[in-house]
C-alpha cells in the first residue's frame, strides 16, 4: 500500500483547525448553551419569587377585605333587615337608612376601590351604597348560586369602561343555618393593579391573572380583562399549582412562570420574552465571537506567516536536493537565514561542495588510472613489436617475395606482400585516429593471409564505401577483434574457420561496425560481465579466460578503453550475441560528420 505524503504546510493547517479552531467553536457553543440554561433557571427562580410575592399581597388584601365584612354578618341592623318583608315599608325605610348611614358609608369611606356595596335579602329587599336598585336583577342569581364557600370571588364584569371584580358573601340564619341573604361587593381593580404593577418583569415582560375558570381577571391590556385565557393556558397551566415553561408564538419565545393561590384559586402568570433574558448574554456572546475570530485571525496570520516561511524554505531545499540528485552540483542555497533553515542551507552547500570535490577527485583518479593502464598495455605492445627489427623484417620479406616471383609461386608472393603491409601498419602509433577505410584495409590484409591458411574461409565485407572514407576509427582496434574470432571462436574449440563477416550501419548516435563469426561463443555469464564492464567503464575481474598475457593486453577491454578514451561515451564495444551459433561484436564509432 502506498504511503500518502502530506506536506508540512498541510499538516500545520490541519493541526491548527483541529486543535485550535474546532475546540474554540465547541467550547464557545457549550459556554453559550450552559450560560443560557443558567440564566433561564435564574430567571425562573426570580419570577417564581415575584409571583409568590404578588400572590401573597393579593391574599392579604382579600383576607383583610373578608375580615372587614365579617362584622356585618352579626350586626343587629343586618339581622333585622334580613327578617323584613316587602309589606313592612316603613320599617324597611328606617332600617335601610340606618344601614346606609351607619354601616355602608363607614365601610366605603376611604376605600376608593369600592365601587358598590350591596346587601340583598332572601325576601327580595336590597340596600346599596349606590342607593339604586337598578342592579337587583343579578342578585337573585348570586343568591341561588351553589357554593360551599360563604366568601367567593367571581369574575370580571364591565360597568361602562370600568372593569369590576365581584365578590359575594352569604348571610346565614343563626337558627336554621340557611342562606338568608347575600353581600355583593363590586371592586375597582386599582388596588390589584397597584399590587401587580409595582413589580417590574423586564422591559416588556408583564404579569397577568386568571381565575379557576380560565377568565382573565387582570391583564395590562385592559381589552383582555374578562376574556378567556389563551388556548395553551388550559393545557399547560390551568390544572397545575405552579410551574414554568417556554412558549413560542409568532417566532417569539416567552418564558412563562405561574403560581396558583390556595386562597383565591387565582393563577398569576409571569410572561417575559426570552430575548430580554439573554440579551446581555447574546451581546457578550457576540463580543466573544468577534474577539475570538479576531484572535484566531491574528494567530492565523502569525502562525501562517511563520509556517509559510518555514515551509517555503523547506520546499526550496527540497527542490535543491532534487536538482542535486539529478547530478547538478553547481547549485547553492541562500545562507542569510539565521534559524535552523539557514543551518540546513549551509549544510546543503557544504555537502554539495564536498560532493563536487570528491567527484572531481574520483574522475581525475579514474582518468589517471585509465591512462596508466593504457600506457602500460601500449608499452607492452610496443615492447613486443620492438622485439623484431622492422628493417630486417622488411628486407627479409622482400627477398622472400623476389624468390617467390622467380620461382613462380604466387601464393608466397602474395603472403609476403600482405605480411609486410601488416607489419608496416602495426608499427605506427596505436592511439592515432585514422579513417575507418584504413583500418578495414588493414583487416582485409590480415584476412588475406588467413585465407591462404584456410582456403574454405568465407569472408564477407558489407560496408558503405562512401561512409568509411570519412568515418573515424582508432588504429589497431578491428584486427584484434577479428583475431579473437579465429582464436576463441574456432581454434579454441577445434573448429575450422568458415566465416568472418564485417558489416556497417548508420544510426542517430554514430556509425555501427559489427564483426561476425560462426564459431562457438562465450558463456552467458562471461558475455554479461563484459557488457557490464563496457557500460560502466569497469574492468571485469575474471579477465579473458584462455588468453595469454600478450593477447589479454590487446583484447576486448583494451580495444574498448582506447575507443572510449579517444571518443568518449557512448562509443565503444558491445557483445550483441555469443552462443553456439556464433558471436557478434558491435563497435560504435563517431558518425561521418563528427570528430
Amino acid at each position: 500500500m502506498n504511503k500518502i505524503n502530506i506536506s508540512i504546510r498541510t499538516q500545520l493547517i490541519t493541526l491548527f483547525i483541529f486543535f485550535v479552531c474546532i475546540p474554540l467553536l465547541v467550547f464557545g457553543k457549550l459556554w453559550y448553551d450552559k450560560s443560557t440554561l443558567f440564566i433561564e433557571k435564574s430567571a425562573i427562580n426570580f419570577n417564581e419569587q415575584i409571583v409568590k410575592q404578588v400572590n401573597g399581597h393579593l391574599n392579604d388584601y382579600f383576607l383583610e377585605l373578608e375580615r372587614t365584612t365579617f362584622p356585618l354578618i352579626l350586626h343587629p341592623l343586618i339581622q333585622e333587615f334580613m327578617t323584613l318583608t316587602p309589606e313592612q315599608t316603613f320599617e324597611r325605610f328606617m332600617i335601610t337608612n340606618k344601614i346606609q348611614n351607619e354601616l355602608l358609608q363607614q365601610i366605603v369611606f376611604g376605600r376608593p376601590e369600592m365601587y358598590s356595596f350591596t346587601i340583598f335579602s332572601k325576601q327580595g329587599l336590597s340596600v346599596s351604597s349606590l342607593g339604586s336598585s337598578m342592579v337587583e336583577k343579578r342578585y337573585q342569581a348570586y343568591l341561588d348560586m351553589p357554593s360551599s364557600e360563604n366568601y367567593s370571588l367571581l369574575g370580571i364584569r364591565w360597568e361602562g369602561n370600568t372593569p369590576l371584580l365581584t365578590i359575594i358573601r352569604k348571610f346565614k340564619d343563626a337558627s336554621t343555618y340557611q342562606t338568608s341573604g347575600v353581600l355583593i361587593i363590586d371592586l375597582r381593580l386599582n388596588v390589584i393593579s397597584e399590587i401587580v404593577d409595582q413589580i417590574e418583569v423586564g422591559d416588556t415582560g408583564f404579569l397577568w391573572i386568571a381565575d379557576a375558570q380560565g377568565q382573565m381577571i387582570y391583564h395590562p391590556d385592559k381589552t383582555k380583562m374578562g376574556a378567556k385565557a389563551p388556548d395553551w393556558y388550559s393545557n399547560q397551566v390551568k390544572n397545575l399549582d405552579k410551574g414554568a415553561f417556554i412558549h413560542s408564538e409568532h417566532n417569539v419565545k416567552d418564558l412563562l412562570v405561574f403560581h396558583k393561590s390556595s386562597y383565591t384559586d387565582w393563577i398569576i402568570v409571569s410572561q417575559v420574552p426570552i430575548h430580554e433574558l439573554t440579551a446581555e448574554l447574546i451581546s457578550l456572546r457576540n463580543v466573544t465571537i468577534w474577539g475570538g475570530l479576531a484572535l484566531v485571525l491574528l494567530v492565523i496570520i502569525i502562525i501562517g506567516g511563520f509556517s509559510l516561511s518555514l515551509t517555503n524554505g523547506l520546499s526550496k531545499l527540497k527542490r535543491l536536493m532534487r536538482s542535486a540528485e539529478n547530478g547538478n552540483f553547481f547549485i547553492t542555497a541562500p545562507e542569510h537565514h539565521g534559524n535552523e533553515v539557514g543551518s540546513l542551507y549551509r549544510g546543503f552547500n557544504k555537502m554539495v561542495r564536498e560532493l563536487r570535490r570528491l567527484i572531481d577527485e574520483v574522475h581525475t583518479s579514474q582518468l589517471r588510472e585509465k591512462e596508466l593502464v593504457i600506457k602500460q598495455r601500449e608499452s607492452m605492445l610496443k615492447a613486443l613489436q620492438s622485439q623484431i627489427n622492422p628493417h630486417f623484417l622488411y628486407n627479409t620479406l622482400e627477398m622472400i617475395n623476389s624468390y617467390a616471383i622467380v620461382e613462380g609461386v604466387a601464393p608466397i608472393s602474395r603472403m609476403s606482400i600482405a605480411l609486410a603491409d601488416l607489419f608496416r601498419y602495426s608499427i605506427n602509433d596505436s592511439m592515432k585516429i585514422v579513417y575507418l577505410q584504413d583500418e578495414l584495409e588493414h583487416v582485409r590484409t590480415y584476412l588475406d593471409i588467413q585465407k591462404e591458411r584456410f582456403p574454405y574461409l568465407d569472408i564477407d565485407f558489407d560496408v558503405d564505401k562512401s561512409m568509411i572514407t570519412h568515418a573515424k576509427a582508432v588504429r589497431l582496434t578491428i584486427q584484434p577483434l577479428v583475431e579473437n574470432s579465429f582464436r576463441h571462436g574456432y581454434e579454441k574449440h577445434r573448429m575450422k574457420p568458415v566465416y568472418i563477416g564485417i558489416t556497417s550501419e548508420r544510426n542517430e548516435n554514430g556509425y555501427l561496425l559489427r564483426i561476425i563469426d560462426k564459431g562457438r561463443g562465450m558463456k552467458r555469464e562471461t558475455m554479461d560481465a563484459y557488457n557490464d564492464s563496457f557500460m560502466n567503464d569497469t574492468n571485469t575481474s575474471s579477465g579473458e579466460a584462455g588468453m595469454d598475457e600478450a593477447l589479454t593486453s590487446i583484447g576486448l577491454w583494451n580495444v574498448h578503453q582506447r575507443v572510449r578514451l579517444l571518443f568518449g561515451p557512448p562509443y565503444g564495444l558491445q557483445i550483441i550475441q555469443s552462443d553456439e551459433q556464433g558471436t557478434v561484436i558491435q563497435m560504435m564509432l563517431p558518425g561521418v560528420s563528427e570528430e
